[in-house]
């Protein structure tokens, strides 16, 4: 039996390995660069030469109800320029918060308000004298305080409501 006692050929292996993956590489981005442009024409054929109708109605919408109305748009801004924030709308007028709400605190933590940083309470119109004398007050149990009321001065419990 012969057997082949030379050397391998390094040098050919090596060349036949470098330009198989050269070629491997060279295929691999021609078909992604391929694909991908096939791709863009597509997406391009479907979406891209279409007019967004709807887009352009909501444009045009917007456009005609910032021209007209009881103040368009321009004139309201050359207002704007013309008098400063200030004095152009009373609304736009800054004020001082009355939200005492970032000052009580985290609820497992409260912490005491100051009473100069609570709103004043709303002056509320005094009660018409009643046609039966006070009898609905006396009813109604501990001078006027509604049923239900929680002696903490809580709001009153509301009864369910049935169908």
């Amino acid at each position: 039996m012969a057997t082949d006692k030379s050397e391998p050929r390094v040098g050919l292996i090596l060349k036949v390995g470098v330009l198989a993956i050269a070629l491997l590489i060279g295929v691999h981005a021609f078909l992604v660069s391929y694909f991908d442009e096939v791709a863009r024409a597509e997406e391009y054929r479907k979406m891209g030469d279409v007019k967004p109708e709807s887009l352009l109605n909501a444009r045009a919408d917007a456009k005609a109800r910032l021209t007209s109305g009881a103040m368009p748009i321009d004139k309201a801004m050359q207002q704007l320029a013309q008098r400063g924030r200030m004095e152009a709308s009373p609304m736009l007028m800054p004020s001082a918060s009355r939200d005492v709400a970032p000052l009580a605190g985290w609820s497992k933590m409260p912490s005491v308000v100051p009473p100069s940083m609570t709103a004043s309470a709303p002056v509320a119109p005094s009660d018409p004298p009643s046609a039966d004398g006070g009898v609905i007050r006396a009813a109604t149990g501990d001078a006027g305080a509604a049923k239900g009321a929680k002696p903490d001065g809580g709001p009153p419990k509301l009864a369910p409501k049935h169908p």
